[in-house]
This record gives C-alpha cells, sequence and structure tokens, in this order.
C-alpha cells in the first residue's frame, strides 16, 4: 500500500532526521550552518526508515502470499508503535532545529501535521490499513505518483533543504509553512477526484477526511488555505 503508507508517514518523513558530525568548511558562518543543516537533512529518510521498520517483519502476519499484505501489516506495525516512532522522531527533530533558524519554527509545524494525519490512520486502521483491497491498493499507488509533485518538500531534495533549511537567497526563503499546508491541500484536490473516478468512493472519501485534518490543524489553520480546484 505504497500511497497509503506514504501518506500517513508523509509529515513523518519531512521532518526528522539524524546527528551527523562533520568539520565546517571555510566559509561564512551562514553558509556553514546552511550546509550543515542539509546534511542532517539529507539522513532524514534513513533515519524516519529506521524508526519505521524497527522490529517489522512482514511474516509477523497470517496473510503474507500476496504483495499488499507488506503494506497492510507495515501500517498495523506503525500504529502500534506510534508513541515509540514519534519518541525517535523528535530526537531527530531537536538535532536539526539547533543548527536553523528555519528549521526551528518549519519543522515542529511539520511534525504537528504528521501527528494528526498519523492519529487518523491509526483511530481508522481496520478501514484504511486493513479494510482496502487489493485493487484499491494498486489504484491508490498509481494516483499517489501522479499527484506527488505538489508535495516537492518531500520529493526533492533541493526543495527539501530550501523549506526546511532556509537560503541565502531571501527570494527563496518565501516557502513557509503555508507554502506546505497549501501545496499539501493541493495534493489532496488532484488526489481526490481521481480516486473517486479511478479507484473507489470509499477511497476518495478518505482523502476528503485527510484534507481536513490538514487544514484543521493548528499548523495549518491560522492561513486561508482552502486548495486549488483541479483544472
Amino acid at each position: 500500500m505504497a500511497s497509503t503508507n506514504q501518506l500517513f508517514i508523509f509529515g513523518l518523513f519531512i521532518a526528522f532526521t539524524s546527528f551527523t558530525v562533520a568539520e565546517p568548511e571555510p566559509y561564512d558562518l551562514e553558509t556553514v550552518r546552511l550546509r550543515e543543516c542539509q546534511r542532517r537533512m539529507a539522513n532524514l529518510s534513513e533515519t524516519v526508515e529506521r524508526c519505521i521498520y524497527d522490529g517489522f517483519s512482514p511474516d509477523e502476519g497470517s496473510d503474507t502470499t500476496t504483495y499488499t499484505s507488506t503494506p497492510r501489516l507495515l501500517c498495523k506495525h506503525v500504529c502500534r508503535r506510534r508513541e515509540q516512532i514519534k519518541e525517535c522522531v523528535m530526537q531527530g527533530v531537536e538535532t536539526v532545529k539547533e543548527v536553523s533558524n528555519k528549521a526551528k519554527t518549519m519543522l515542529p509545524s511539520s511534525v504537528h501535521v504528521a501527528e494528526a494525519i498519523a492519529n487518523y490512520f491509526c483511530d481508522n486502521e481496520e478501514d484504511i490499513c486493513l479494510g482496502l483491497s487489493d485493487a484499491e491498493i494498486i489504484c491508490s499507488t498509481y494516483i499517489w505518483g501522479y499527484c506527488s509533485s505538489q508535495l516537492d518538500f518531500v520529493d526533492n531534495e533541493y526543495m527539501r533543504d530550501i523549506v526546511f533549511c532556509g537560503s541565502k537567497d531571501p527570494l527563496l526563503n518565501l516557502y513557509t509553512m503555508e507554502y506546505v499546508c497549501s501545496n499539501s491541500a493541493r495534493f489532496f484536490d488532484w488526489s481526490i477526484p481521481l480516486h473517486s473516478s479511478f479507484c473507489s468512493s470509499r477511497l476518495a472519501s478518505t482523502f476528503t477526511a485527510l484534507k481536513t485534518v490538514l487544514l484543521t490543524s493548528a499548523p495549518c489553520a491560522q492561513y486561508n488555505v482552502t486548495g486549488n480546484e483541479v483544472e
């Protein structure tokens, strides 16, 4: 269930990294801090993956004969261990916050959004994690790939560094939490009608609910973000 799992942790994996010790290069202090932040953010995927997959085995469930059984079991595993994962994640957040004023603002907000989405998934685990058919999971995976360009701050390393570490170019520092909220809402606006047309009304309803969770989370609720209609 690649798309559903990615969505479940989408706030998580934009927020956390591990500590990397490196000798600073002989640049001005602002450049040194930016590069250090980028180095720490570069470890983000590996750190989050370790947190999520710790103790996970695809063989821990009885249904291991289909491709989609593994994503279902992973979702169940994450929900069972969400407090431990949150603690692991917060350690990474504290590490990055100390090196960048931008990260100090962006990461806690991202964590809050991530936690809201994760809680919605786990509170509805039977329907979202375990109740989807194989056809729904495969269909949603394709739609995630089509719409994920709106989440460039997740998929694009350059954009991720700008959003969470900042930039020496003041124009690039316009990428804020409002940008994250707005583009995330647009992702849902793209994906909801596609899920309705090609996957199932149940998935469309799930993504509609997730958009509401996003927009009513404290970091996004302060902005007048509604998303953009898809042409």
